[in-house]
C-alpha cells in the first residue's frame, strides 16, 4: 500500500508542476513575443517481477507473459516551444521576424546577452533602441559587426526598416545600422530570463554570429509584432486533462490510506 501512495504522490506532483506551466501560458497568452512551455512526462520506476517464458516449439503453446505492475511517472522535459505566432499591425519601427532567428539585446552594456522575439522597440532619452523593458537593441554597422544602435534622434514616425536587408532608415535615408538577428542549434533549449527574453544554455548549444535578416535566421516583418503562440482552448483542454489525473491519483491515495487506517484499526 505504501508503494501504491508513492506512486499516486509521484504522479501528482508531476501533474501539479505540468498545471503550473499550463498556467503561466495562460497567464502571458497576451504578451508579444512569449513563447510557451511544452512539457512532456516519462515513465519511471517500472517493476517487473518475471519476464516470462518462450512457447513449446513442437506446438507454440505453454508460454507465458511477463508479469509487471506497471510504472510511475515524473517529468521528463519542459522546453520553450519556439514556434511563430501570429503577426499584428504595430508601428513602423517595430518588427517580427519571419523563421527561426530572434533579436540581440543586453541590459549590461554588451557584458551579456539575451535573445528575444519582442519587436517592440522605442528609443530612449538618450537616443539608443531599446526594447519595452529597456534593454540596448544590436545592430549590423557598416563592416557588419554588432554593434548597439545608438545616436538616434528625433520622433519614432520618422524611422522605418528596409525589409530587404533589414536596415534602420530615418525618414528614407540609411541610419548606418543594420538589425542583427541569431539563432540556436536547439533554440527549445533556451532558458526564460528577464521578460520574453531567453538566455543561451548548454542544451540550446551557442548562438551563431549575428546577420541581417534574409539568411538562416529568417527574414522580418516592417511596422508588425509577433503574438504569443499560446493556444488558449489547447492549454485550457490541456489543464482539464491534468486536473482529471489528479483527481484520480488522489482517489488512489486516499483508498490507500482508507485501507491502511482499517487495517490498523483492526489490530488495535
Amino acid at each position: 500500500m505504501l508503494n501504491i501512495m508513492t506512486q499516486a504522490e509521484n504522479a501528482i506532483q508531476a501533474y501539479n508542476s505540468a498545471l503550473q506551466v499550463s498556467s503561466a501560458n495562460i497567464a502571458n497568452m497576451s504578451v508579444p513575443g512569449y513563447k510557451r512551455l511544452d512539457i512532456s512526462f516519462q515513465s519511471i520506476f517500472e517493476k517487473v517481477l518475471s519476464y516470462g517464458t518462450a512457447a513449446s516449439t513442437f506446438d507454440n503453446l505453454g508460454g507465458t507473459n511477463p508479469i509487471q505492475f506497471g510504472q510511475g511517472v515524473a517529468i521528463s522535459n519542459i522546453g520553450v516551444d519556439m514556434s511563430q505566432g501570429s503577426f499584428t499591425q504595430a508601428s513602423n519601427i517595430d518588427l517580427a521576424i519571419n523563421g527561426r532567428g530572434l533579436f540581440v539585446v543586453s541590459a549590461d552594456g554588451g557584458n551579456t546577452y539575451q535573445y528575444t522575439r519582442a519587436g517592440k522597440f522605442y528609443i530612449s532619452s538618450n537616443g539608443n533602441l531599446v526594447t519595452e523593458a529597456g534593454m540596448q537593441v544590436y545592430g549590423l554597422n557598416s563592416s557588419g559587426s554588432p554593434v548597439p544602435i545608438t545616436g538616434l534622434t528625433g520622433a519614432l514616425t520618422d524611422y522605418s526598416w528596409d525589409e530587404g536587408n533589414g536596415e534602420l532608415l530615418q525618414n528614407g535615408s540609411s541610419t548606418g545600422y543594420r538589425i542583427a538577428l541569431t539563432y540556436f542549434p536547439n533554440s527549445s533549449g533556451l532558458a526564460q530570463a528577464s521578460g520574453t527574453t531567453f538566455v543561451e544554455t548548454l542544451a540550446s548549444g551557442p548562438a551563431s554570429a549575428a546577420q541581417a535578416p534574409g539568411r538562416a535566421a529568417g527574414s522580418i516583418v516592417a511596422g508588425n509584432i509577433e503574438q504569443s503562440n499560446v493556444f488558449y482552448l489547447g492549454e485550457t483542454i490541456n489543464s482539464l486533462e491534468l486536473q482529471r489525473a489528479m483527481s484520480g491519483n488522489l482517489t488512489v491515495v486516499r483508498m490507500a490510506s482508507d485501507i491502511i487506517s482499517n487495517f490498523i484499526s483492526k489490530l488495535g
